[in-house]
């Protein structure tokens, strides 16, 4: 599917995990702000950007909009969350968590426990 394939194999409740949390402190830097992701190496947060997956690659050769905006910026940790595009913040969760089995991508994860399942 689509989602899927935008995802380059990051799991959506790690880059949930990712997003509130850089988006969690008001006036930081993505670095600043990840730094209280829990069991987060520091290092990480120092990495240079990987290289994108071939399925971006392959979206980004068909035009795809979301593909051409998802890599990540060399001083991407000095940036402050709102500066980088959602693609890019797919990006960030794979450079930080890495990327899980895809296969089953539960429920929504952008819901509250609270309105339902």
């Amino acid at each position: 599917s689509k989602l899927r394939q935008r995802l380059a194999g990051v799991h959506p409740a790690d880059m949930r995990r990712v997003v509130t949390t850089a988006f969690r402190q008001r006036r930081k830097t993505v670095r600043n702000g990840l730094k209280k992701l829990d069991g987060m190496d520091v290092e990480k947060l120092d990495a240079e950007p990987l290289p994108l997956p071939d399925s971006v690659i392959a979206a980004r050769d068909a035009g795809d909009q979301f593909a051409m905006t998802q890599e990540l910026p060399k001083d991407w940790a000095k940036k402050r969350p709102e500066e980088l595009t959602p693609g890019q913040f797919v990006e960030l969760t794979r450079l930080l968590l890495g990327e899980r089995n895809n296969d089953d991508l539960g429920r929504k994860v952008w819901r509250k426990l609270k309105h339902g399942v």
